[in-house]
């Protein structure tokens, strides 16, 4: 940062799993400061006095206040995305909201709107677009490495513990469950390596906790460039093949060493995110001839919480007006609309296709 720039003043709404993380990195943050800590829960305040910001139980208690922010973080229960990203753009601040976007598509359109028509940019917080290896498998990807893409498979399989459930009632009713939460994540990516999703077909599953949510889906995928996938999830069975497992980015989930994305392509394949790629020596190689692996993801630092800070640098930046937001609303739009129409494919068990426009 230019020394003679001041930090990047940032609120934060909502103080649970995530926005916890939040709060800490604005606390070393050399292109952010925290500057409030908004959430009604019993021993937020306590808290806010141990980082000495100011606490507000509520939304509208702080944008009334004279309290100074550059930007917002929504790190709330998916419903109250729309209502809260709404005032805060009539207020001019610009908001980095958690995934998903919204709830539903519906309102997620509305803050897009919202944000093109007042000109307040929105980031949505699909972080691991922001990890390095992220970045170096799409230019791979772009520079034709693995030739044309054909297909994907991904794995996101993991056991949640109980007090995830207690702590966040809201997880286990509609708008949670592992395809809103978890999912969104790997749709986001699926979008960015492979391509827009056009198409899906989902089968889902609550036959372990019983709850209004699913607890294991399996979806097939077909993509607008003819590339298709196959997914499966669950967050009720010991695994380690899960984005988090291979990265070890969340502090709260143990890292196995395995990833659970692989794509192919008609020059090779690759696993992410260990980068390895798999490939003949030559382009006229086949079933019969040796197939040989690389990996250079020692180059590339993950863990700890280095997507994160790198999203949190991007915010600041685009609060500068000094770049654009890596993922922005209509990307968090879209990506709502393929988790929307998983949903309604396994509900109904019909195909279900996706606007793009």
């Amino acid at each position: 940062m230019n020394p003679a720039e001041t930090l990047v003043k940032i609120a934060v709404v909502g103080a649970g799993l995530i926005g916890k993380r939040h709060i800490n990195l604005l606390q070393n943050s050399p292109d952010c400061s925290l500057s409030a800590i908004i959430d009604p829960q019993d021993g937020v305040k306590k808290l806010a006095e141990e980082v000495e910001v100011p606490h507000f139980y509520e939304l509208a208690e702080f944008l009334s206040s004279d309290v100074g922010c550059d930007g917002v973080i929504l790190a709330t229960p998916n419903e109250t995305h729309r209502e809260f990203a709404l005032n805060c753009i009539s207020r001019g601040l610009p908001c980095l909201i958690e995934k998903p976007l919204a709830s539903n598509s519906a309102d997620a359109l509305a803050i897009c709107d919202a944000s093109e028509t007042s000109g307040v940019v929105v980031l949505v917080g699909h972080h691991r677009r922001h990890h390095l290896v992220s970045r170096s498998l799409k230019k791979r990807l772009e520079n034709g490495a693995l030739g044309k893409i054909v297909a994907a498979q991904l794995t996101w399989m993991l056991k949640k513990h109980d007090d995830y459930f207690e702590e966040g009632a809201w997880r286990s009713k509609k708008g949670g469950g592992p395809i809103w939460i978890n999912l969104i994540h790997e749709i986001d990516l699926l979008r960015y390596f492979v391509g827009e999703i056009v198409e899906v077909s989902a089968m889902a599953s609550d036959a372990v906790r019983g709850f209004a949510v699913e607890d294991t889906a399996i979806i097939n995928i077909r993509c607008e460039n003819g590339a298709v996938i196959s997914a499966i999830l669950s967050d009720c069975t010991p695994s380690p093949w899960h984005f988090e497992g291979g990265s070890s980015e969340n502090p709260n989930i143990s890292e196995t060493g395995h990833g659970g994305l692989r794509i192919f392509g008609t020059k090779g394949s690759i696993e992410f995110p260990s980068l390895t790629e798999w490939h003949h020596r030559d382009d006229n190689g086949h079933w019969g001839t040796p197939i040989f692996s690389e990996s250079q993801i020692d180059e590339l630092p993950m863990g700890d919480e280095v997507a994160l800070n790198e999203q949190m640098k991007n915010f600041a930046d685009v609060i500068r007006g000094k770049g654009e937001p890596l993922v922005g609303a209509r990307d968090g739009l879209q990506s709502v609309r393929v988790v929307e129409a998983i949903h309604k494919s396994a509900a109904s068990g019909s195909t279900e296709l996706i606007s793009t426009a």
